[in-house]
């Protein structure tokens, strides 16, 4: 197994591997009524989103180490491939951010470490900004976080510094 795709539960391989399974059956019952054109698309399609669901799916990724190191309203954001709620906020937040860093929790032990102590991957997407953590992070929820401590560090120091 390759160090990209280690500490992978088996458990994020069942979407993607019923997409493919289920796409594919479909597309051989296109092709055995003569639907030539639309077994081809669903295929396409199945293989495609069967893809996207996976572990293999990469996208922005700095380690957690390296993330703790930034500005103290960075949203820190531990998210997974094939994780629907992670992709949500993916969606939500376009683009690359000075505020924000992504960390994939299957690339990073010490990602794993921080979402194990707090449940796991039913957790996820887990937001990290300053001392205050969030899990199932929403986009709203991320940006009310991150104002709550610059909030706090304009006034001198509160709670989200301790």
């Amino acid at each position: 197994m390759s160090s990209r795709t280690t500490g992978i539960p088996a458990s994020a391989w069942l979407r993607p591997a019923l997409l493919l399974v289920g796409g594919l059956l479909l597309t051989a019952l296109l092709f055995l009524a003569g639907q030539k054109i639309a077994s081809v698309a669903v295929a396409i399609f199945s293989v495609f989103m069967a893809y996207w669901t996976s572990p293999l799916r990469s996208g922005p990724h700095i380690p957690l180490t390296e993330a703790r190191t930034q500005r103290a309203d960075t949203a820190i954001i531990l998210w997974a491939p094939g994780n629907p709620l992670s992709a949500r906020l993916q969606a939500a937040i376009r683009g690359p951010r000075e505020d924000v860093a992504w960390v994939n929790v299957f690339r990073d032990p010490h990602a794993q470490e921080v979402l194990a102590s707090h449940g796991g991957t039913g957790a996820l997407p887990l937001v990290m900004v300053g001392g205050q953590t969030m899990i199932n992070a929403t986009a709203g929820g991320v940006l009310d976080l991150q104002e709550t401590v610059r909030r706090g560090q304009a006034d001198g120091g509160s709670d989200t510094d301790r």
